[in-house]
C-alpha cells in the first residue's frame, strides 16, 4: 500500500471515487454508514463529497485515499477466494431428498447422519422447492415436550405464546391438518422420548408427513436403545430410514468439482479429511478451503496442500496426516 503522507493525492479524483463508492451500493449508502466505514464524520464527509467543504480538503482526501486502499485490498482478497456454490446434488443428498419425498407423501422417515454429509443444506433446498414444508431445528434447550412444541410453532410461523403442552400441541394439529405438508424435525437426537412420541401422535391424527433427522444416536435410541420398547409404535410407522456416518467418496468428488478444485493433491487431501471418522466431513473441507485460500491470497498465489495443512492446524478438529 502507498503511504498517502508521501504521495501526491488528487483531491478531485478522491472525491469522485468517494461519491461513486457511496452511490454504487444497493441501496445507496447512507452518510452515517459511510462515515462509520471510513472513519470520517458525516458532517465533514458530505460537504467534502459535494465540493463544499471549507476545511482541510487535502487532509480529508488523504484519509479517504487510505480507505480506498483498504477497500481495494479487501476486494482483491475476496476475488481470490473461491465462490461458495451453495447446494449441489451428491449421492448422499439424493438419499436424503428421497426420505423427504417419501415423508411428504404422508409417511414417517428417519435419517441418522454424521457431520458434514450435507443434511442441513439439503433439507433447506428441499423446503424452498416443495411446499408446504416446515423445518424445526431442535437443540438441547428444546429437548422437553413444551419447548419442542413451541419450536415447531416458530417453524409454522406462529408468534410465541405461553401455553400448556396440551394446548400448544392442539394448535400444531389444527395448523397442519388437511394441508398435505411435511414437518422436518432436524437435530431430533436432542429430543426426549415424550417429545418424539408427541410428534408421532401428530402424524397419527393428521397424516402430516414427518421426517426426523439427527446424528447416529437418533436411530440407535429408536432401534436398539434401552427405551426401544417405548418407541415400538414409532418404529412400526417408519416407512424408510437411512444411516450414514460419513460422506461417500463420490460425495467428495462432487464437492471438489462444485468448488472448482482441480489439483490432484488437494483433491486427495480433502478426500482423506472427508472420509476420516469424526473429522467433520464436507463441512470441514469447506472450512479448510476458505481458510487455506485466505492464506494463499496473502501471498498472491494459488491454493496448495500446505495451505490446507496450515489451516487445519488452527482448527479444533482431528488432525489428518497427509
Amino acid at each position: 500500500m502507498i503511504n498517502p503522507r508521501n504521495f501526491p493525492v488528487d483531491i478531485e479524483e478522491v472525491r469522485m471515487w468517494a461519491v461513486g463508492y457511496r452511490e454504487m451500493r444497493e441501496p445507496v449508502l447512507s452518510w452515517a454508514s459511510f462515515s462509520k466505514e471510513c472513519g470520517i464524520p458525516a458532517g465533514t464527509l458530505q460537504p467534502f463529497c459535494a465540493g463544499k467543504y471549507q476545511g482541510d480538503n487535502m487532509g480529508i482526501a488523504r484519509k479517504i485515499f487510505q480507505f480506498m486502499q483498504a477497500v481495494d485490498s479487501r476486494n482483491k482478497r475476496q476475488d481470490s477466494l473461491p465462490t461458495d456454490p451453495g447446494y449441489f446434488e451428491t449421492d448422499t443428498s439424493v438419499r436424503i431428498q428421497t426420505l423427504l419425498q417419501i415423508a411428504h407423501m404422508g409417511r414417517i422417515t428417519v435419517a441418522a447422519t454424521g457431520p458434514g454429509t450435507g443434511k442441513s443444506i439439503t433439507i433447506n433446498d428441499y423446503a424452498e422447492r416443495a411446499q408446504p414444508c416446515w423445518i424445526a431445528t431442535m437443540k438441547p434447550s428444546t429437548s422437553r415436550l413444551i419447548q419442542m412444541v413451541l419450536e415447531v410453532h416458530k417453524a409454522l410461523g406462529m408468534e410465541p405464546r405461553h401455553l400448556v403442552a396440551a394446548q400448544a400441541s392442539r394448535i400444531v394439529i389444527d395448523r397442519v391438518k388437511g394441508r398435505n405438508g411435511l414437518l422436518i424435525i432436524d437435530e431430533a437426537n436432542h429430543l426426549s422420548i415424550e417429545a418424539i412420541e408427541e410428534i408421532r401422535s401428530w402424524h397419527d391424527e393428521t397424516g402430516v408427513g414427518i421426517c426426523m433427522l439427527g446424528n447416529e444416536e437418533l436411530l440407535a435410541r429408536i432401534e436398539t436403545g434401552r427405551h426401544k420398547d417405548q418407541f415400538s409404535r414409532l418404529n412400526s410407522r417408519i416407512a424408510h430410514k437411512h444411516w450414514q456416518r460419513m460422506p461417500t467418496r463420490n460425495d467428495v468428488y462432487t464437492f471438489c468439482d462444485a468448488w472448482g478444485v482441480v489439483d490432484p493433491g488437494i483433491r486427495k487431501y480433502l478426500e482423506k479429511i472427508a472420509l476420516t471418522p469424526d473429522a467433520g466431513g464436507l463441512r470441514e473441507c469447506k472450512q479448510l478451503i476458505e481458510a487455506g485460500s485466505m492464506i494463499a491470497a496473502t501471498e498472491e498465489r494459488g491454493l496448495s496442500v500446505s495451505d490446507l495443512r496450515d489451516a487445519q492446524m488452527t482448527r479444533a478438529t482431528r488432525w489428518i496426516a497427509a
